[in-house]
C-alpha cells in the first residue's frame, strides 16, 4: 500500500486523531482503527498509546496477545492480496523488515490458529484465509473445523485435507509427518495402523506409504513416480529415499507394501504401485470400490453438454424407446416386473455400426437425459500382459460398478466403449497363454452379464467377429447405419445454422459423410472463420474441407456390415 503524499498530511493527522477517539463496535472496526494508526507509525510509543483501547478490545474478543492482534490487523488490512510479504507490512508501518522478523513467534502462533497461512518455500508469502475473515466479520474468534479421526477412512479423509495444504506449500513436511503420526495414534486399534506399526518402524517410511496409499485411494494411481513423491517433501524426493526404492532396500519393499510397475513386460525402476497385499490386507477397512478407484472413470451426467443428434428412422425409434425405459420410474418398474417373472433384471445393450455415426454420443445423451452417471471402461487398462492380472482387473471393475449401484439413487451406466477387444469370438482349444487369458476374460464378462442388475452398454465398430454368447445376452441391439441423404442434410443445418436449406442438401448429396466427419469439418470451418475474421458460411471452403476429410479422398465409398 502506498504512503500518502505530504500535501495530505493535515487530513491524515485528522484521520489518525479520529481513529484514536473512536470506539469499536466489532473486531473489524478495531482492526480498521489499529491499521489507520499503524500507518507510518513505526509502531512507536505514540501509536501504542493511541491504539491501546482498540487492541484491548480485540485481545479480549480473540484471546490473543497485543502483538498478535496488531499483526493480525495488519494482515487483514492487506487481505485483498493473496500474497503478502513482510516487506509490504514493513513499508506500510514505516519500519525495517527486520523489526517484523523479530515477531515471527507471534506470526507462527497466528499460523497455528490458521488466522494466516504462509507459503514456506515461496519466500515466506502470507495470506488470510477466507474462513478466518468470515469469522472476524461475525465478530467471533476463528476456530478451524477439525475432522474427527476415528477410523481408517476418516484418517485418509483428513490426510487428503492436509495434502491440499501441503500442495499449497502451507504445511511443512515436518508438520505433515507430525500430524500423520498423531492421527495413527488416534486409530491405533485399527487394522491399518497396526499393520503400519508392525511392518514399518521409521516415521518417514510410514508417511511415504500413507502418501502412496492416498494416491491410490483418491485417483486409482497404480503408477507412482518420483515426480509424484516430490510433492511430499520440502525439496523434492531425497536421494537417499530414491536409492532405497531403486535398490529395493526400502522397508516398503521388504514389507511387500509396494512393487515396481511393469510396462510391456519391462520393470520400471523409478515407478511403483501398491501390492495386492497392501490393497487387500493393509487397506482392507476401506472399500476401495467405493472411493476414488471408481470415481476416476466416473462421468457425471451434469457435466455432459447437450447435443442434438440426428438419426435414421430405424435408429431413432429404438433410441427413443430405450430412453423411455431408462427413465427412473419406468426402469424401476420394468426391473420389478422382470424379477417377478423370474427373468434377469439387468439391461445389456449393444450399439454397433459404422464409425462416426454417434454410438458413444448416444450413450452420453441418454445419460444426460435420464440423470445417470457413466462408469466408462478403458479396455486397454483392463487387459494386462501379466497372467491373472486382466481377470483381477475385470472382477474389480464389476465389483466397483455394483457398489456404485448400491450407493447411488439412480443406477449408473457401465459403458464398454469400443469393446471389440473383449467381445470377439472365443478361441476353441486355446493353447497360447494370450488366447487363454482372452477366453478367461470373456467368460468372466459373460458371467457378470448374467447377474447384472444395472445397465451395460457396449459400443463397437465391428460385429462380424461378435461371439454368439455375447449376442444372446444383449437385450437391445441398435445398428447404426451411415446417415441417409436427408439425415445428412439435417446434420449439416444443425451444426451450421447459417447454412441454407439448398446448400445443406447440396453437401449431403455430394459427400457421403458420417455425423462425426461432418462435425470435424464444421469445427475446422469455425477455426478458419475465427482466424480470418469472416463469420459467414463459405460453401466453397466447406466443399474443399469435405474433399480433404478422408485420407483415402474417396467420399462416395459406402461402408457397410
Amino acid at each position: 500500500m502506498k504512503k500518502h503524499d505530504a500535501t495530505n498530511q493535515p487530513d491524515r493527522t485528522q484521520q489518525k486523531e479520529n481513529a484514536a477517539k473512536a470506539k469499536p463496535h466489532n473486531v473489524l472496526e478495531a482492526f480498521e482503527y489499529i491499521a489507520e494508526l499503524a500507518e507510518d507509525s513505526n509502531l512507536d510509543a505514540d501509536f501504542m498509546q493511541k491504539a491501546t483501547p482498540h487492541i484491548q478490545y480485540a485481545t479480549k474478543r480473540l484471546k490473543l496477545s497485543d502483538k498478535q492482534v496488531i499483526l493480525l490487523a495488519l494482515f487483514v488490512e492487506h487481505s485483498n492480496r493473496n500474497r503478502i510479504h513482510l516487506s509490504d507490512l514493513a513499508e506500510y508501518i514505516g519500519c525495517r523488515t527486520t523489526k517484523l522478523i523479530g515477531l515471527t513467534g507471534d506470526m507462527d502462533y497466528l499460523e497455528k490458529l490458521h488466522y494466516i497461512r504462509v507459503r514456506h518455500r515461496d519466500d515466506e508469502l502470507y495470506r488470510v484465509p477466507k474462513e478466518a475473515l468470515d469469522a472476524l466479520r461475525k465478530n467471533k474468534p476463528y476456530q478451524r473445523e477439525e475432522v474427527t479421526v476415528t477410523d481408517t477412512l476418516s484418517f485418509f479423509n483428513q490426510f487428503n485435507r492436509l495434502m491440499d495444504e501441503r500442495e499449497d506449500d502451507e504445511l511443512t513436511y515436518g508438520d505433515l509427518k507430525s500430524d500423520v503420526i498423531d492421527m495413527l495414534k488416534k486409530i491405533r486399534h485399527s487394522h491399518f495402523a497396526q499393520a503400519l506399526n508392525r511392518e514399518l518402524y521409521d516415521k518417514d517410511d510410514k508417511l511415504l506409504f500413507v502418501f502412496m496409499a492416498h494416491l491410490f485411494i483418491e485417483n486409482a494411481d497404480d503408477n507412482i513416480g518420483f515426480h509424484d513423491t516430490d510433492q511430499l517433501y520440502d525439496k523434492g524426493t531425497p536421494d537417499r529415499y530414491k536409492k532405497e526404492l531403486r535398490n529395493h532396500t526400502s522397508s516398503l519393499f521388504q514389507a511387500d507394501f509396494i512393487e515396481n510397475v511393469n510396462d510391456a513386460g519391462m520393470i520400471c525402476p523409478d515407478h511403483f504401485k501398491l501390492t495386492d497385499k497392501a490393497k487387500d490386507e493393509v487397506l482392507s477397512e476401506i472399500n476401495l470400490c467405493r472411493t476414488g478407484q471408481s470415481k476416476k472413470s466416473l462421468i457425471k451426467h451434469g457435466d455432459l453438454p447437450e447435443k442434438h443428434l440426428i438419426y435414421n428412422a430405424s435408429e431413432k425409434k429404438q433410441i427413443e424407446e430405450l430412453s423411455a425405459i431408462l427413465s427412473q420410474e419406468r426402469f424401476n418398474d420394468v426391473q420389478t416386473r422382470l424379477r417377478e417373472a423370474g427373468m434377469r433384471p439387468g439391461f445389456c445393450c449393444l450399439f454397433y455400426g459404422a464409425p462416426g455415426t454417434g454410438k458413444t454420443e448416444t450413450v452420453y445423451q441418454l445419460a444426460r437425459q435420464t440423470g445417470r452417471d457413466i462408469l466408462r471402461v478403458d479396455v486397454d487398462k483392463i487387459k494386462s500382459c501379466w497372467v491373472g492380472e486382466s481377470e483381477k482387473n475385470i472382477k474389480k471393475l464389476f465389483d466397483s460398478y455394483r457398489n456404485l449401484c448400491s450407493d447411488t439413487a439412480l443406477v449408473p451406466i457401465l459403458l464398454f466403449n469400443e469393446a471389440d477387444a473383449v467381445l470377439g469370438v472365443r478361441q476353441e482349444g486355446a493353447a497360447r497363454a494370450v488366447d487363454k487369458m482372452e477366453n478367461s476374460l470373456q467368460n468372466i464378462i459373460l458371467q457378470e452379464m448374467e447377474t447384472l442388475e444395472g445397465i451395460l452398454i457396449a459400443t463397437t465398430n465391428l460385429t462380424a467377429n461378435l461371439d454368439k454368447a455375447f449376442e444372446r445376452r444383449f437385450l437391445y441391439k441398435v445398428k447404426y447405419e451411415r446417415p441417409t441423404d436427408e439425415a445428412r442434410a439435417q446434420i449439416w443445418q444443425t451444426m451450421l445454422p447459417g447454412l441454407s436449406h439448398e446448400d445443406a442438401h447440396t453437401l449431403s448429396a455430394e459427400f457421403d459423410l458420417s455425423g462425426g466427419e461432418i462435425e470435424n469439418i464444421v469445427r475446422k470451418h469455425t477455426v478458419n472463420a475465427i482466424l480470418s475474421g469472416h463469420a459467414g458460411v463459405d460453401l466453397q471452403l466447406i466443399q474443399d474441407n469435405c474433399r480433404l476429410e478422408r485420407i483415402s479422398n474417396n467420399t462416395r465409398r459406402r461402408i457397410g456390415f
